[in-house]
């Protein structure tokens, strides 16, 4: 073989080397991404109308296979028989009151049949909650929502998260490890209503009817209840909601915003679960 018929060879294979070398290295990036998602979880919640746990629609967007949602009540009677099944590894409390208010009897249960039936019963994420009326006395109508002094209402948040905090220490410290996670939708909301009121949110000029639903509660709008949905999510799977393809009633700006805002939150809170 002359030596110009041994260049070519070489060259020939070293081609088909590369094609060979891009074929598996592209291939592999879609399985390699599909080993690195999380397992669905099976999820039960309880609480009352400020419950924002939707984790369903945005599993199917990510590719999380085998997410189920158990509806399992928010009783003893009813959580109960469940449990014993071992059907839960996740439970979601969602509620107007700050914990554990409104839970005394359901976390011990949780805690004590969740794991003795389930060995991947994960524990228990409390929406931490925003304020009723703001936390302040004898709002009358949604418009009042707008005067609100966001810088005092932080520090007021700030006292109940603090107290939520201590709660939950406790509990996680009597188990060796974390078994209550606390996800922090209230603030969450504020950043959102101060981004709004510094224009920084486009499109949105009034807290309420958008952050907040236009009620004297006040009820979560649909901006804080698509946060609620993206926070949950980044809190359970410890994945980022940015860039799932979602359809919203927002515009893309909008979404991204949400994504990227419920990620910080949630990422850089350790009781969340995510950040050491």
């Amino acid at each position: 073989m002359t030596r110009f018929h041994i260049t070519a060879a070489l060259l020939g294979l070293g081609g088909l080397l590369a094609l060979v070398a891009e074929s598996v290295a592209q291939e592999p990036k879609s399985a390699q991404a599909a080993k690195t998602l999380p397992a669905g979880l099976r999820v039960a919640g309880g609480g009352n109308s400020w419950y924002s746990e939707n984790c369903e629609p945005l599993c199917k967007a990510s590719g999380i296979i085998g997410h189920q949602k158990v509806r399992a009540g928010n009783t003893v009677e009813k959580l109960t028989p469940v449990l014993e099944k071992g059907e839960i590894d996740v439970f979601v409390w969602g509620h107007t009151d700050i914990a554990p208010r409104g839970m005394e009897k359901l976390l011990p249960l949780l805690l004590e049949l969740g794991p003795k039936h389930n060995p991947k019963f994960r524990g228990v994420y409390v929406q931490m909650p925003w304020l009723v009326h703001d936390g302040r006395q004898g709002v009358k109508s949604a418009e009042e929502y707008e005067k609100t002094d966001l810088a005092e209402m932080q520090v007021k948040l700030e006292k109940s998260r603090k107290q939520q905090e201590a709660w939950a220490d406790a509990i996680n410290a009597k188990a060796g490890k974390r078994v209550v996670f606390l996800v922090p939708l209230g603030d969450g909301m504020l950043e959102l209503r101060k981004m709004i009121v510094a224009g920084k949110f486009p499109g949105i000029t009034k807290q309420s009817g958008s952050v907040l639903r236009g009620d004297i509660m006040p009820h979560q709008g649909a901006l804080a209840g698509f946060l609620g949905y993206y926070m949950h999510f980044a809190a359970i799977y410890g994945m980022s909601p940015e860039g799932l393809p979602w359809k919203t009633d927002f515009n893309a700006e909008q979404n991204r915003i949400l994504q990227k805002l419920a990620w910080d939150m949630v990422s850089k809170y350790p009781p969340a679960g995510i950040a050491k």
